[in-house]
């Protein structure tokens, strides 16, 4: 499908703190762009977010926004929710009054990046505490669920703090190096005929409020690299 090719399909987001916005987010999710954060970022409506930048470029309409801030893909039996991107709960709640998503952009696995989550199963057996399984699983109800949708899957940004002159991007969480979960990305979209987003490869860094969160000019720099990639 070309970009001419979006106008008027609707887009539905599975993210996490990065995607969510007060008033879009689903309301029982934990949201990070409140009225707060909102002022000291600069990210104040709709259009100022990467997903309102990208749908509005490619004349489409957001259905759902599926974000919750904190969640990765991974399980974890500490949750008292189904947070994780991986879970039935948040696999199945992209439609909406019986609309079904054309597109699904699913920006996911920052956190298990942060939090040090294996990349890969070295085990025999699915292990859904490993980023490699869990992301599988989560494409795969995705596709059972939304089986005409389209879905991209974005590999993870390398951020900068423009405010802070001696913040260094830190590679590598527990040692182990935030390229690592872009190869799982890229694989599992390859593997499902899912679209691959690489923001690794083709986005500029994305500038922050706290060396994660974007700014408004970092939410620029995630949609430009999301366009660049299709």
């Amino acid at each position: 499908m070309i970009e001419g090719g979006y106008k008027g399909k609707y887009f539905s987001v599975l993210g996490d703190s990065i995607s969510t916005f007060e008033g879009f987010t689903e309301p029982d999710y934990a949201v990070f762009y409140t009225f707060g954060q909102k002022l000291v970022s600069g990210v104040l409506s709709y259009p100022d977010t990467w997903w309102g930048r990208v749908i509005n470029a490619l004349g489409g309409k957001l259905l759902v926004n599926n974000s919750f801030s904190g969640s990765t893909v991974t399980w974890n039996p500490s949750y008292e929710i189904q947070s994780y991107a991986c879970s039935d709960e948040r696999t199945s709640s992209l439609d909406k009054g019986g609309v079904l998503p054309d597109v699904i952009m699913v920006f996911m696995g920052i956190n298990d990046w942060g939090m040090g989550r294996p990349p890969v199963n070295t085990c025999a057996g699915e292990d859904l505490t490993v980023f490699s399984d869990a992301y599988s699983e989560m494409l795969e109800k995705l596709k059972n669920n939304y089986s005409d949708a389209e879905i991209w899957c974005f590999t993870l940004p390398i951020s900068r703090f423009s405010a802070k002159a001696d913040f260094v991007y830190p590679y590598e969480h527990g040692g182990i190096h935030i390229a690592k979960y872009c190869d799982v990305i890229r694989d599992c979209a390859k593997r499902s005929g899912c679209k691959l987003i690489d923001l690794f490869a083709n986005a500029e860094p994305y500038d922050t409020i706290d060396g994660a969160h974007p700014n408004k000019d970092g939410m620029v720099a995630i949609a430009d690299g999301v366009l660049k990639s299709l």
